[in-house]
């Protein structure tokens, strides 16, 4: 089976690692890792220092034209890690190239497309955090994190997920969150502390379940809901 092709539009820190010290928590660094089904072809950045400094990284062609990009690369798969505000545009102007899926990154604006999307709400990638939603539905989802959209999208998707109330305190510092089936976290409750995941092995999961939709049609695990 020949691999897909992938172009990765937005070089940030999700994106390609841009002043990140964790490079297996990108979409690079997902495509890199699963090289065996899927070639990472190239970049679109606007901002020139972000495009070098990707290019030099992961020694993977970068351009600042997204059109140009999908023309000559001709990928299967668009990995679009702009800001949210910015997705619905570049999908759209994505589809007419005749690309096979887009793997986006959260909060998802809802924006109209033809082909599969994998919102990248990466706790859905996660083996505990899926045994929970085949075994534990119900209960409370309580949260200790950031008030900010990009912390509290993953929490409003979890709860959506689970069927979980969700009770959220605002705190700074590292991300900690409990799910309890009671009215306190001994009863039949599971602990996640600092963020609750491996980010690198569930970015690594999320992009091969989008594989296996497109190689086998399993479902996907986070489609735009």
């Amino acid at each position: 089976m020949a691999k897909h092709r992938a172009v990765i539009v937005g070089a940030g820190r999700i994106g390609a690692g841009y002043n990140w010290h964790d490079d297996v928590y990108t979409h690079a660094g997902a495509y890199k890792a699963l090289s065996d089904r899927v070639e990472l072809v190239g970049f679109v950045e606007p901002d020139l220092e972000r495009g070098r400094a990707c290019g030099i990284k992961w020694g993977i062609p970068w351009t600042t034209d997204l059109p140009m990009a999908l023309d000559v690369q001709k990928p299967d798969i668009v990995s679009v890690c702009t800001q949210p505000e910015q997705q619905a545009q570049t999908i759209g102007r994505a589809l007419p190239f005749g690309i096979k899926a887009i793997w986006c990154e959260k909060p998802f604006v809802s924006a109209k497309a033809w082909i599969p999307i994998q919102v990248n709400y990466l706790r859905r990638g996660d083996p505990v955090h899926q045994k929970i939603a085949r075994e534990h539905q119900g209960g409370k989802l309580i949260v200790y994190g950031k008030d900010d959209i990009h912390t509290r999208c993953h929490f409003d998707d979890l709860a959506k997920w689970w069927k979980a109330t969700l009770e959220y305190h605002v705190e700074n510092g590292p991300c900690r969150y409990y799910y309890t089936m009671g009215s306190t976290y001994d009863d039949l409750s599971w602990a996640f502390p600092n963020g609750g995941v491996d980010g690198g092995q569930c970015m690594k999961a999320m992009l091969g379940n989008l594989l296996d939709h497109l190689d086998k049609g399993d479902p996907l695990w986070s489609p735009p809901t």
